[in-house]
């Protein structure tokens, strides 16, 4: 059974993600636990594990705060990953071969293994797929400098947690996608590949944006009626 700091975690984890609170916001340890109906302790717990994450960020005299992800910043980061990561699909669809094609299909049973098990451990493991699909290509791409350049922006921390406000509606959109990097890999298409890796993230980038609109409205109306108890 998950111990109340596991469970501080994970809702205010999800509330960060989805744009619960607003970039900059401080999360007071005394308000969360009255409002969680636990400790402090464990809310402290929690709130030192999401600024590892980097979904959350501690000063001296600030407190703890919500990193400033605005929604501007997540569109440019979704942009940028086009633009690079489709240069990388179609290197990689240049240089990869058969091997990145055998190990691109590998990922995509596993995606597809993890929507059909699901489970409260589903989003993290499609999350670590996910980022190992894209991190195959990145690397059989061949480029340093594309791998610096991308290494900040596939690991932003909103970013590679977005399979938590996910539906499974997106997660299965997402693996045919992945299916369909994995096929023009194998054909050798590079122009195709570039294409479909810039859709994909485009698609992305849309679904992220719209589920962290609906999580929030969700989140404040639940905070309304949590209010209005006697």
């Amino acid at each position: 059974m998950p111990v109340a700091s596991d469970k501080a975690y994970e809702l205010l984890k999800q509330r960060l993600i989805g744009g619960g609170y607003a970039p900059g916001a401080q999360l007071k340890e005394e308000h969360l636990a009255r409002e969680l109906d636990i400790s402090r302790t464990p809310v402290r717990v929690a709130l030192k594990r999401l600024v590892q994450d980097g979904l959350a960020t501690a000063e001296a005299g600030r407190g703890v705060r919500v990193a400033e992800w605005t929604e501007s910043d997540i569109q440019e980061t979704y942009h940028l990953r086009s633009l690079l990561e489709g240069h990388a699909a179609e290197l990689a669809t240049q240089r990869g071969g058969p091997a990145l094609a055998a190990r691109l299909q590998q990922l995509n049973e596993q995606m597809e293994a993890a929507i059909a098990k699901g489970g409260s451990g589903m989003a993290a493991r499609m999350q670590e797929i996910n980022s190992a699909f894209h991190r195959a290509i990145l690397e059989a791409s061949g480029s340093p400098r594309l791998r610096t350049l991308l290494a900040t922006l596939i690991d932003m921390p909103v970013v590679t947690r977005s399979f938590f406000i996910s539906t499974p509606q997106d997660m299965a959109q997402s693996l045919q996608h992945h299916r369909d990097l994995a096929a023009a890999v194998a054909v050798g298409d590079e122009e195709l590949a570039r294409s479909v890796m810039q859709l994909h993230l485009r698609v992305a980038s849309h679904r992220f944006r719209q589920r962290r609109s609906e999580f929030s409205a969700r989140d404040s109306q639940q905070a309304v009626r949590r209010r209005a108890l006697p």
